[in-house]
């Protein structure tokens, strides 16, 4: 606003020095006049720079206190399963890449479009005292201007849209060129050359598309500019013809030329603005629908588990049937077994048997589609976070590698003993992994003095910090996928201690730590097939006896492995 009143002040000036020169004119009036100039230049300086500053680190900060905790919150409650939907994904993505900032963009867009309207009308206003035919002209020329500059924008923002799967592709390639696993298994194989040529022909046509669409995009953007300009061309001949003719003010005259290059440059950032204003206010649906998803059903009280006795609580499956959400498919059938407190306990059978499932229901990360899970007298649905922390602790197939000291990644699991070193120890100790490294040292590559491990490393790190918590049971959840046999079976002997005093729940494709159970679940298509000790089910003769042998003779001097029909080395 502070613009169009600084061309109009100058305007007054210009007007009110020609009548001083002609003999009619008034200092005070001169005097008046650039004083008020002088302070809307003043104004518009300070506004500007500072208090702009100012108002927008202030904003920022509010978003930070007041909508990132909400974020936070909201993603600590999700359920599980949202993570697993690909229909949230691109949500998900947004809404953890600081969308506060994206919705300050938003709230800075429109002000710009208040701004440039102001600007614009402003600038008609000036128009006007020549005559409103020009304000007319400009009105029929703007919305043409914007709508040419909105095609433009739509033809840029579809084509990104549509390459979004190709800059998935070429950010996956890059990484596998960039990663130190993939690298190097690439490079052994002779393989790194397909992917960087794979890359250079998807990053080709992503880079083909965009110029081609980014070409024709900009034909609009040009029309609308060669009207804009030819527009203000003719003005300026028109003007030209009114202050020969003495119709206008030389002041007046000044102020229009004046207003002609500031109505063009409000005009054009009116239409950039209100473009972005609408790319904004997509982040805003995406923040609608992410706090609108499902969240955890789970009891939030502060803890429930002084209602029983939590060591002594076995663990039973009632008729537990499950699919995942989305995909029709059920994992388990039926599925009924009772594990006792204190006992341990594995769970065998071919991939895709639902072994893991039965942990992620175990978790809680999922409820059951039918039947019940009981802790003890109680359903495990009743259980607070606070009794399930006491239930059970668990290292996942996909553990999490994090880039911090080791002392935080055993700590994680149970922060209370964060600085109790002596149980640190132990349970480092417990998982094999005392020794890898100091308790205070940085672990990864993020810090340059950090540790880097090996995955069987990181994998016993993570089975330490199953082991910290004072859980009834411990899930091992195919805790030595990178360990050698021998490191395997020195693991599980070290276990023999813990597991004296708590539960286990183990699964694992190689069937010698099944051995060490008191009681083996064999699972098949989703349904318990065999229970029993190991002596039991040899005896037996079934599919587990049939899934050992196969295995043992990998082990046996000149035998071969041989799979059973329907199933694998598991």
């Amino acid at each position: 606003m502070l613009a169009p009143l600084s061309i109009y002040f100058t305007q007054r000036i210009i007007d009110v020095s020609a009548g001083i020169i002609a003999g009619r004119g008034d200092w005070n009036g001169l005097i008046l006049w650039m004083g008020l100039l002088a302070t809307a230049m003043f104004f518009s300086s300070l506004g500007g720079g500072f208090l702009n500053g100012i108002l927008y680190i202030a904003i920022r900060r509010r978003l930070n206190t007041g909508m990132t905790p909400a974020i936070l919150r909201k993603f600590r409650r999700l359920d599980y399963a949202c993570f697993e939907d690909e229909s949230v994904r691109d949500t998900l993505e947004r809404m953890s890449s600081e969308p506060q900032y994206k919705l300050f963009d938003l709230f800075l867009n429109i002000l710009g479009v208040a701004e440039c309207c102001v600007g614009v009308v402003a600038a008609a206003m000036i128009y006007a005292q020549a005559g409103w035919l020009f304000v007319a002209g400009f009105a029929a020329l703007l919305f043409p201007m914007i709508w040419l500059d909105f095609k433009s924008a739509d033809m840029i923002n579809t084509m990104i849209n549509n390459q979004s799967a190709d800059e998935r592709m070429m950010h996956y390639l890059g990484g596998l060129l960039s990663e130190k696993s993939s690298l190097f298994e690439l490079k052994i194989f002779r393989a790194a050359g397909y992917v960087a040529d794979k890359w250079r022909g998807v990053s080709r046509e992503v880079l083909d598309t965009r110029v081609k669409t980014t070409v024709d995009a900009q034909k609009y953007y040009l029309i609308s500019t060669v009207l804009f300009k030819c527009w203000s061309f003719f003005v300026i001949l028109g003007l030209v013809g009114v202050v020969v003719r003495g119709d206008i003010t030389i002041g007046l005259f000044t102020a229009l030329i004046a207003s002609s290059g500031a109505m063009l440059d409000n005009a054009s950032m009116l239409s950039h603005s209100m473009q972005n204003l609408r790319q904004r206010y997509r982040m805003t649906e995406h923040f609608e629908r992410f706090m609108g998803l499902p969240e955890h059903a789970g009891n939030e009280q502060t803890d429930a588990s002084g209602f029983f006795d939590m060591a002594n609580a076995g663990i039973v499956f009632e008729n537990v049937s499950f699919a995942y959400p989305g995909t029709g498919k059920q994992i388990l059938r039926d599925v009924s077994f009772a594990i006792e407190p204190g006992e341990r306990a594995a769970i065998v059978g071919v991939n895709g048997a639902g072994k893991s499932t039965i942990v992620k229901l175990l978790c809680r990360l999922y409820e059951p589609d039918g039947g019940r899970i009981m802790v003890g007298k109680s359903e495990l649905r009743e259980l607070d976070a606070a009794a399930l922390r006491k239930l059970c602790s668990v290292v996942f197939q996909d553990f999490c590698k994090y880039s911090l000291t080791l002392r935080e990644n055993v700590a994680f699991g149970d922060l209370s003993k964060r600085e109790d070193d002596a149980a640190l120890c132990a349970a480092l100790e417990m998982g094999m992994a005392d020794g890898v490294a100091a308790l205070d040292a940085p672990l990864g590559r993020l810090e340059d003095d950090g540790t880097d491990l090996s995955g069987g490393q990181w994998q016993r790190i993570a089975v330490a910090r199953a082991c910290l918590p004072d859980s009834a049971f411990i899930v091992l959840d195919e805790p030595t996928a990178s360990m050698d046999p021998l490191a395997e079976s020195r693991m599980y002997n070290g276990f023999a201690a813990v597991l004296r005093q708590r539960g286990a729940i183990m699964i694992s494709h190689r069937l010698a730590s099944a051995k060490m159970a008191d009681k083996i679940i064999v699972l098949e298509g989703g349904v318990v097939a065999e229970t029993g000790s190991h002596d039991e089910l040899i005896a037996l003769g079934g599919l587990y006896a049939r899934m050992y042998a196969s295995q043992a003779a990998w082990y046996l001097p000149g035998a071969e492995g041989s799979v059973p029909e329907g199933g694998e080395p598991a």
